[in-house]
């Protein structure tokens, strides 16, 4: 067998994924290595037990069995958004200077991305896979939990992960905005944001919490990947008094459609006609007037919780690091 085709003793093996496909294991090999060559249907039924196996060619060429790559594999949704950055700049932190490498990749908020990144990473033989996030699919959660290698999931906070988990309570934290805004006397409620299942656990308690208290369920406006909110937002919500914005950048983008609509003012929040708050705590949101209010995410504490994770089996496998709801002038 040649040496990119190595598996690791316990993983899914090319042969058992030829067996399962019913095709020689020099067609797997053709799949894995020169596709092209591979008719269409053949190359499907190949791929389609790769997955079911949770089978992950080894691109290691010529690398030692056995041996020790002293790489994790990180997977976030974007570095477009520095929302993510202290989680990674903590994991790094503990990581470096023990000799790992930080290999990054990127979901983009599409699941089918998110399993080819995971499938990328797996080949690369790393010592742990840390991701923001759980599995979107099943597809991915199976290559994970067959990879035989630590897996810690972050900014969640699900009851059974696949082996760890550092994060908090997304639903609470949408709880805990609601009971806030609905004690100020608001009544019409918004929530903003994108679709991914974080922002929705977040609205799901929002929404829940407005509902136990007698208002109306809030308007849920869901936004394009990387959009702002702002003007457009605005226009969408007629005659809310009060916003959750998914992150603090949808919450600064919507705070600038108020100031534009002369619906922003400074002062305390109680005088706010529209009150807004956000989740991240990014220093934009301290920087601007009226400064926003914020759920704050212990990034890096995230991060260098996820990092000792993998490097120690002792301890629960389960960490809840919290949040804090930080109330300044915007709401």
């Amino acid at each position: 067998m040649m040496p990119s085709e190595t598996d690791l003793p316990g993983a899914p093996t090319l042969s058992a994924v030829a067996t399962l496909a019913g095709v020689s294991a020099i067609t797997v090999s053709r799949v894995v290595r020169l596709p092209e060559m591979v008719a269409p249907q053949t190359r499907a039924k190949v791929e389609a037990a790769m997955r079911e196996l949770g089978y992950v060619p080894n691109q290691l060429a010529g690398a030692l069995a056995g041996a020790r790559t002293k790489s994790v594999g990180v997977l976030v949704p974007t570095i477009a958004n520095s929302i993510f950055a202290d989680t990674v700049q903590g994991l790094s932190d503990e990581l470096e200077p023990l000799g790992y490498a930080v290999i990054l990749a990127q979901s983009r908020y599409n699941a089918d991305r998110e399993d080819r990144m995971l499938s990328a990473l797996l080949s690369r033989r790393p010592e742990a896979i840390i991701m923001v996030g759980s599995p979107a699919t099943e597809d991915g959660a199976r290559l994970l939990r067959r990879s035989g290698i630590p897996i810690v999931e972050t900014w969640e906070l699900p009851p059974a992960p696949l082996d760890a988990v550092a994060g908090f309570d997304n639903f609470a934290a949408g709880v805990a905005v609601a009971r806030h805004l609905i004690a100020q006397g608001r009544e019409n409620l918004a929530f903003i944001g994108g679709d991914d299942p974080r922002a929705t656990r977040r609205w799901n308690g929002f929404n829940e919490t407005a509902l136990g208290a007698g208002l109306r369920s809030p308007r849920r406006l869901i936004l394009e990947r990387n959009a702002s909110g702002s003007v457009a937002a605005l226009a969408k919500l007629p005659e809310v008094d009060a916003v959750f914005a998914a992150n603090d950048a949808h919450a600064i983008g919507f705070m600038s459609g108020l100031r534009k609509a002369g619906l922003l003012r400074e002062g305390p929040a109680a005088e706010q006609p529209v009150a807004v708050v956000g989740l991240g705590d990014l220093e934009m949101g301290r920087l601007i007037s009226p400064s926003l209010s914020t759920i704050r995410v212990h990034g890096d504490a995230i991060g260098r919780t996820a990092a000792k994770l993998i490097l120690s089996r002792d301890g629960p496998r389960r960490v809840d690091l919290g949040f804090e709801l930080v109330l300044r002038e915007s709401g």
